[in-house]
């Protein structure tokens, strides 16, 4: 199937995240298919002749959609290869039509259109900005001749149209847009202008081997290594193991290459007449932004996924390590994103501010490509703005960004620590029923005035509390996981892979006994003494031992659960000995230091480093105030762990990893 140019507007990707259209920074979404149509030299245009334009109009499925189907599309540039419309034509293109409005646009941006000066914004919003000629003015058609169309980005992601005189400098521009979006000043002293222009030359040439990225229409597609076999124009041919694909060149990049930046910037000097001529649109960033962020929203290049890191500065206009709104509304310009759907996309990537958290895009994107490490950056971020917007998974996303991030919720929660909930809730009904009746007993007391407040009655109260709080220091594993709890996904990655390059420690223990029966007296309740036998426990012996066991790592890559934004994580350790004589040599060790009747005996295998339990945080969005280890202990001492513990497990995720080791032998010289 040939490329299918974009007919320039924002439903366009919706109409992508519906039928699969793919994208290129000129405008234009392209699809691909092994079959091709041939490609013919240009010819100088003609006029759309009223034959071939009832043919035409008569061709278009007729109704009121906003959205063309793909057939209309492909007969509508079949149409107008080559040729010339009047707006009139068009407007009647536009009220019969589906999706006519978009027609309408296209042909616009193509320059199919003769006479522009005739649209008016009726037409639509886009042409809101296009200068309107008075009829029979030829001053004014002399002015609007000088005059030209110029898009603002401003850093916070707002979009202006703007007209520019040839006379105006570039901060006259910069004044003017200020005045376009009226609640911004604009300041020399801390804000900058940059122009953004046509993307460098790739220098694509026949037989070089390039990867495929960002192809939103056959998302599989990305991360696929191929060869060109045919360079037309703006369009490359790449021969796949199994067939032949038609990109753009924006959907293809050298295979060695692992960052893409889709335009080239440059700064704009404010004294300087400014000449749009080399410009395709200017954004107005800020010139010190760092006052105004948090180091959170830095991105770093290094750790494991410091690829997402080098992609995140080459969104940068300035290839900085922060990146404003702006520059990735810049860098997403070929999506067409109206406002409103770059207010979604937006509110994912930068949920506070107007610079993108480094931390949401790790989040966002840091599983889909541990998944796919060949899939280019920017195409993950290509399909995390479809998943947002669609509401859906893609091809190397598993899940849709554009839900709320949920974690277990209560019912699956009561589930997985039901066990551990039972308990606390038994010994919370026995301390707080202790603490009312006592109460009770206090305040009606001048009716029962023969019943004393005994210190004895505390004792049930006094003793459950003891073994609640043994029990949650020791058997609860969201103690643990509040000890441990680790924010960034770069830094839960490093604490889970640490102990995969370390070696099992061992350590054994031993205690040898016998029972010795002793006659021992005591008073009995009438005061006499009396004379009573015990078995005593008489240790004999004891001996412990500790070691590193030689192993080979079968760990599997961790791959974080971000199916909420924060998740508690369980470790286990599972060691194969089928290649070991550990066993065998704990038990001889264990033989010889046999000394009495009895002997217990004890062996624990871990990894020096390995967490048993931690709270990771993949982001602070959406966690609550109250999930942090100060309230979960203030929980703790009110004896409501019960309460806090299904609250705060139910709001995050769970995942489990486990540490697999081969074991070798061991050698061990003394006993």
């Amino acid at each position: 199937m040939p490329a299918v140019p974009n007919a320039g507007g924002t439903p366009l990707l919706e109409a992508a995240l519906e039928e699969g259209h793919g994208h290129g920074d000129n405008g234009d979404y392209h699809a691909s298919a092994p079959a091709f149509e041939e490609i013919h030299p240009s010819a100088p245009p003609e006029v759309l002749s009223p034959s071939e334009f009832q043919q035409l109009l008569t061709s278009l499925p007729q109704g009121s959609s906003d959205l063309p189907t793909e057939q209309a599309l492909r007969q509508f540039r079949t149409a107008t290869a080559g040729k010339v419309v009047w707006t009139e034509q068009m407007r009647e293109i536009a009220t019969s039509a589906a999706g006519g409005g978009l027609l309408m646009r296209e042909a616009y941006e193509r320059q199919l259109i003769l006479d522009p000066e005739s649209l008016t914004t009726t037409d639509g919003p886009w042409a809101e900005c296009i200068p309107s000629a008075p009829p029979d003015t030829g001053a004014a058609q002399a002015a609007q001749a000088l005059t030209s169309q110029l898009m603002v980005i401003r850093f916070d992601g707002k979009v202006a149209n703007i007209s520019v005189v040839a006379s105006q400098t570039w901060l006259d521009i910069g004044h003017q847009a200020a005045s376009r979006f009226g609640d911004l000043v604009f300041d020399a002293s801390s804000h900058v202008l940059l122009g953004v222009g046509q993307a460098p030359n790739r220098g694509l040439k026949v037989g070089q081997a390039v990867k495929l990225t960002a192809v939103i229409n056959r998302p599989e597609l990305n991360g696929k290594i191929g060869r060109i076999t045919k360079v037309n124009g703006a369009e490359v041919d790449v021969a796949l193991p199994r067939d032949l694909e038609r990109l753009h060149q924006d959907n293809v990049m050298p295979h060695n290459v692992s960052v893409v930046s889709r335009s080239e910037s440059f700064p704009l000097d404010f004294t300087a007449v400014a000449d749009t001529s080399t410009v395709l649109r200017v954004l107005w960033l800020e010139r010190s932004p760092a006052s105004q962020t948090s180091p959170k929203s830095r991105a770093s290049t290094t750790g494991p996924l410091r690829a997402i890191g080098w992609q995140y500065v080459g969104m940068s206009a300035r290839k900085h390590n922060l990146v404003s709104l702006g520059e990735f509304r810049n860098f997403l310009w070929n999506l067409h994103l109206k406002d409103s759907n770059f207010a979604v996309v937006s509110k994912r990537f930068a949920p506070t501010g107007n610079y993108i958290d480094y931390e949401e895009v790790l989040f966002l994107l840091g599983r889909s490509h541990l998944r796919c490490k060949e899939v280019p950056i920017d195409a993950l971020i290509y399909e995390a703005v479809v998943s947002i917007l669609g509401r859906r998974t893609t091809a190397h996303i598993d899940r849709d960004l554009g839900a709320e991030d949920r974690g277990l919720g209560k019912r699956n929660a009561c589930k997985e620590h039901c066990a551990s909930y039972f308990t606390s809730f038994i010994l919370e009904v026995v301390i707080w029923s202790t603490i009312l009746f006592i109460l009770f007993m206090f305040f009606i007391d001048e009716c029962f005035l023969d019943i004393a407040l005994e210190p004895m009655m505390f004792i049930p109260a006094a003793l459950a509390y003891v073994v609640y709080i043994v029990h949650l220091a020791c058997c609860v594993r969201l103690t643990r996981a509040f000890a441990n709890q680790t924010e960034g996904i770069e830094s839960v990655m490093l604490l889970m892979d640490k102990p995969r390059h370390e070696n099992p420690r061992y350590n054994w223990h031993v205690q040898c006994y016998h029972y010795r029966t002793e006659r021992r007296t005591r008073r009995n309740k009438d005061g006499k003494t009396e004379t009573y036998t015990e078995q005593v426990k008489v240790i004999t012996h004891s001996a412990s031992a500790s070691g590193t066991i030689p192993s080979e790592d079968l760990t599997s890559e961790f791959l974080p659960n971000t199916m909420a934004t924060q998740t508690q994580i369980e470790t286990k350790l599972d060691l194969d000995f089928s290649s070991s004589n550990y066993l065998i040599e704990y038990n001889r060790w264990k033989n010889f230091h046999r000394r009495d009747v009895y002997q217990d005996s004890s062996h624990a295998e871990n990894l020096p480093s390995r967490v048993g339990s931690c709270l990771a945080v993949w982001s602070q969005r959406n966690m609550p105030c109250w999930l942090n280890a100060g309230c979960y202990w203030l929980a703790n001492l009110f004896a409501m762990s019960f309460l806090y513990r299904l609250l705060a497990q139910s709001r995050v995720g769970k995942q489990e990893y486990v540490y697999a080791k081969r074991c070798f032998n061991i050698v061990r010289g003394r006993l």
